[in-house]
């Protein structure tokens, strides 16, 4: 019989807050799970199948249903054996064929009161006595808890709530691109599961390898005594009961800390997983801010009443949740040749493209051409071929969509790099990906492609935000770039440096962070996109004390 194979864990796409959540539990178990609320086929039992395939045979995947008897959730003895042999042989139920895996419960707010309130005691105690027909038997029974649930379809107990150590939300992509990268994978899974595998088959092992060292380090990262009290800040401010919180923050940091392969917790990391352990416990979960910097700041009228503009443009005549207008659609194809592209492509993206590309090119003789020259000339001229080698080139544009952006000129300088780079290099297979801010929080828009198309369809996704998380950011193209070498990379950063969410003072964290895991990029360029006639200039200083690169997009645009 042949085994099933589920999809690969690293291939899944969208998920990247879940995927996360679920590789941090397998470093460290003691985390308590999982709890995913949010739309309904979005791939949530796909993730969790995918990882207990991962980590192979030793980890059981038992699916628990909400309609369930006690007797196939708790156990039952064998009754044929009780009365042929009159020997007593217990039938373990769900919960205990989950010990040391994953227990999955979809719809879990719909599960009945009796088998919660076991549920409840058992991940107290990691087990449970089956009581059954005069035998009183211990079953081990600890297990990371994985549920999901529609809140529409009811709220889930307080109790049962809190037993989750994390909690993620996960709502249907809304990208073009991203809907299509996935829904053409899986009808490739479908097709030919073993081919599909195949090519997932090396990131699959890297991974594992990643969590197992990962487990191994876990309990030798130090935690100091100012992260510990960054832990504490975090749950006082956010009216979190109990000390459940505090430690949970530290267990889940400290094994981020083991994924990253660091050996020490910053505050930087506590800010980045903060949010998967207090949303779901705060009786008003809201991200820390930098209030210095908002008493500080002067209200910035001519960019909130451009970014309004800019969003009523956008909508006007479309049923559309975000949709640019035609003329505006049309200049950022990347095929397009208007004036505006005349405008954008400015000399100083020559300059910064022609530093990221690698000047070691391989010369050899070009035979027949030289053999050629020969026949005309009747003198042996060496005509030479170059060959560009095989480092692969990626460029990464970080882009910042807070309220004070302007999308379209962001896009437009974007489609200029893109273009310039490709025409100074015919034949270098070149990598371009995307991490864009969403809310609080920081995602890939677009993992690393050579299609360009995707790019100008994702361009159109992009929606203004209110909230500037640069710590996070960096953060995540940090994870974006882990396995790659930092010296093929170009990173473009699109800001206007006003970050007021991530840390005690946003600012300084992001500074720390980008210092701290991505100081071996050998090539940055901070883009500031501040606008308007009050103008801070935190985008010039960030770049000024990493030793950035600098260029206002304003100035380009004039």
């Amino acid at each position: 019989m042949q085994h099933k194979i589920n999809f690969p864990f690293t291939a899944i796409v969208g998920q990247d807050d879940f995927k996360l959540c679920l590789i941090l539990n397998t470093i460290d178990p003691s985390i308590g799970g999982v709890l995913a609320t949010g739309d309904k086929g979005t791939g949530k039992t796909t993730t969790v199948r995918a990882l207990s395939q991962l980590m192979g045979t030793s980890t059981p995947f038992v699916n628990l249903p909400i309609g369930a008897t006690e007797d196939r959730v708790l156990g039952s003895v064998n009754l044929e054996a009780l009365i042929k042999e009159q020997k007593a042989i217990v039938e373990k139920g769900l919960l205990a064929k989950a010990h040391q895996g994953f227990l999955y419960i979809d719809e879990v707010n719909l599960l009945n009161d009796y088998l919660m309130d076991v549920l409840l005691d058992a991940s107290a105690s990691g087990g449970y006595y089956l009581e059954r027909e005069g035998i009183s038997q211990w079953l081990d029974s600890r297990f990371c808890l994985v549920g999901t649930m529609n809140p529409e379809e009811g709220a889930l107990r307080p109790q049962l709530l809190d037993r989750f150590g994390l909690n993620v939300i996960i709502q249907t992509p809304k990208e073009v691109a991203t809907r299509k990268q996935i829904a053409s994978q899986r009808l490739s899974f479908d097709t030919d599961q073993d081919s599909f595998y195949t090519v997932f088959e090396t990131s699959e092992k890297e991974l594992k390898e990643t969590i197992a060292q990962a487990r191994k380090t876990l309990n030798v990262i130090q935690i100091p005594d100012e992260v510990k009290e960054y832990c504490a800040q975090l749950t006082i401010e956010n009216e979190v009961e109990g000390m459940r919180a505090d430690i949970l923050l530290l267990k889940t940091a400290r094994a981020y800390a083991a994924y990253l392969g660091e050996r020490i917790v910053t505050t930087a990391i506590v800010a980045y997983i903060a949010p998967f352990v207090l949303q779901h416990r705060a009786k008003n979960y809201t991200p820390p801010s930098d209030n210095e910097d908002q008493h500080n700041e002067e209200p910035n009228t001519e960019n909130e009443n451009d970014a309004q503009q800019n969003e009523s443009e956008a909508n006007n005549g479309s049923n559309s949740k975000f949709q640019l207008p035609e003329n505006i659609r049309g200049a950022l194809k990347f095929n397009s040749e208007s004036s505006k592209q005349q405008k954008i492509d400015v000399a100083e993206i020559k300059g910064i493209v022609k530093e990221a590309i690698p000047t070691n090119q391989e010369k050899s003789i070009a035979i027949f051409k030289t053999i050629k020259q020969y026949l005309i000339t009747d003198k042996i001229t060496p005509v030479y071929q170059y060959q560009s080698t095989k480092t692969m080139m990626r460029i990464v544009f970080l882009i910042d969509t807070s309220a004070s952006m302007a999308i379209g000129k962001q896009m437009g300088y974007l489609k200029g790099i893109v273009l310039k780079t490709l025409k100074a290099n015919p034949l270098k297979k070149i990598q371009y990906a995307i991490v864009g801010l969403e809310g609080t929080q920081a995602k890939i828009i677009q993992p690393f492609t050579t299609n360009i198309e995707q790019l100008s369809e994702i361009s159109y996704q992009l929606k203004t935000q209110g909230k500037t998380n640069l710590t996070n950011a960096f953060f995540k193209v940090f994870e974006l770039l882990k396995s790659i070498n930092k010296k093929t990379v170009q990173l473009f950063v699109f800001t206007d440096g006003k970050a007021n969410v991530g840390g005690k003072n946003p600012f300084a964290e992001a500074i720390e962070t980008y210092k701290k895991y991505l100081s071996g990029l050998s090539n940055t360029t901070v883009i500031d996109t501040e606008s308007g006639f009050v103008k801070l200039g935190r985008a010039k200083k960030m770049s000024e004390v990493l030793q950035l690169k600098y260029l206002s997009l304003s100035s380009l645009n004039a």
